[in-house]
């Protein structure tokens, strides 16, 4: 299992503990990695975070892999690095560690990217009617797809694929994954274990759905990014904090632009690229970054109010938008 992402539900306590580790600087030539106690998050983070970067961004793959799959990644980089994966300290050169990253970006973004539509197609019970649409009426498996299709709801195309890719395994040990001090009053006694992003990712939706009544993900209509709504009743907005410390619910219930912002593809894709960079800023980003930042608060105002007023197209503002990402 070496290698192997690792997650625990404790769905009594809504929360989940996924395999972790701690990265140190040394001097300012190398990294330190070293194994550590797993990170307990509320439940479905793992799955949210991935759901809301933009892995077309270098620098937001980055944030993503370090939190989460620097190690995941780093074993399938180079084998030989890590020898046991429940206890490990190691010292890597940064000059590998900018090649590490490099190799991420050439060989995980498309792929990561992809991998969030397929989630949003199950997200929206769209699934099997997108792959319908592309397929010749003359496939052999046409029928099998438009049976699919019409019978697709409740985020029912997981349990194909589930089926159809299933690397998941389950692991009773939870004295080595909790390093010999199991949190009390934990609701379940296994993990679960895959060596690959798309099936960790399918199984913990999978375990989401099967666990948690009325769950529903959903995407926020002013920030673009996805949620998890338990209500009986559908929720348009997150409770993120946006802007001014209000969340995309509290903006809103007070929002009363004439156009209507909210269901603005142009907009939400505005937003989101804020929120990126937002996040990116906050956690200590470069000065290029941060003046891109700047840059974006004091312009975005302008070309938002030309394309509302109809000076420019939605495309024109996404052109502009394109301008403002980090290049590798």
């Amino acid at each position: 299992m070496v290698g192997n992402m690792q997650i625990i539900f404790d769905f009594k306590n809504l929360k989940e503990y996924i395999s972790s580790y701690t990265l140190e600087k040394i001097e300012d030539k190398k990294i330190k990695v070293t194994s550590t106690y797993p990170k307990k998050e509320n439940i479905g983070t793992f799955l949210l975070e991935f759901m809301n970067a933009d892995f077309d961004d270098p620098i937001d793959l980055s944030i993503f892999v370090k939190n989460h799959l620097f190690v995941y990644l780093l074993n399938i980089y180079d084998n030989n690095i890590i020898e046991d994966i429940t206890n490990y300290s190691i010292v890597i050169k940064k000059s590998k560690l900018q090649d590490f990253y490099d190799w991420i970006y050439d060989n995980y973004s498309v792929d990561f990217a992809m991998l969030q539509i397929n989630l949003e197609r199950i997200f929206n019970n769209s699934y099997y009617n997108d792959i319908l649409k592309i397929t010749n009426i003359l496939d052999e498996d046409y029928d099998k797809i438009e049976k699919f299709a019409y019978e697709e709801k409740n985020y029912s195309a997981i349990n194909e694929l589930l089926v159809e890719n299933n690397s998941t395994t389950i692991n009773y040990d939870l004295n080595t994954f909790f390093i010999n001090n199991i949190p009390e009053n934990l609701s379940t006694s296994y993990t679960f274990s895959s060596n690959s992003v798309d099936n960790f990712l399918y199984c913990i939706v999978k375990e989401l759905i099967n666990n948690i009544k009325n769950v529903k993900f959903e995407c926020c209509k002013n920030c673009g990014c996805w949620f998890i709504n338990t209500n009986n009743k559908e929720q348009k907005y997150c409770d993120l904090i946006f802007e001014n410390n209000m969340t995309c619910n509290e903006i809103a219930k007070n929002e009363r632009a004439s156009k209507n912002e909210k269901d603005d593809i142009y907009l939400q894709k505005c937003r989101k690229r804020y929120k990126n960079l937002h996040k990116q800023v906050s956690i200590g980003a470069s000065e290029k970054v941060e003046k891109l930042f700047e840059f974006f608060k004091e312009e975005y105002p302008i070309y938002q109010e030309k394309y509302k007023e109809g000076f420019i197209t939605g495309e024109e503002l996404l052109e502009w938008l394109e301008c403002l990402k980090i290049r590798k």
